[in-house]
């Protein structure tokens, strides 16, 4: 049986901010997510710490 877990948080937001090409705010990130399972700006502030220190050494940079 295929897993359907939803991808983690930060894979998400790699994705999102990927795709747009621009800086995007926390609050901005978290209107990706339907309002039910919308994440708190401190979840995904915590997610973006998480990709900028897995981003290090890579060719992009999260500031």
């Amino acid at each position: 049986m295929p897993d359907t877990a939803p991808p983690p948080l930060k894979q998400i937001i790699e994705a999102a901010l990927l795709a747009s090409g621009e800086a995007m705010t926390p609050a901005q990130l978290a209107e990706l997510f339907d309002e039910d399972q919308r994440p708190g700006t401190s979840e995904i502030g915590k997610a973006l710490e998480q990709l900028a220190a897995d981003c290090e050494g890579r060719g992009v940079e999260l500031s």
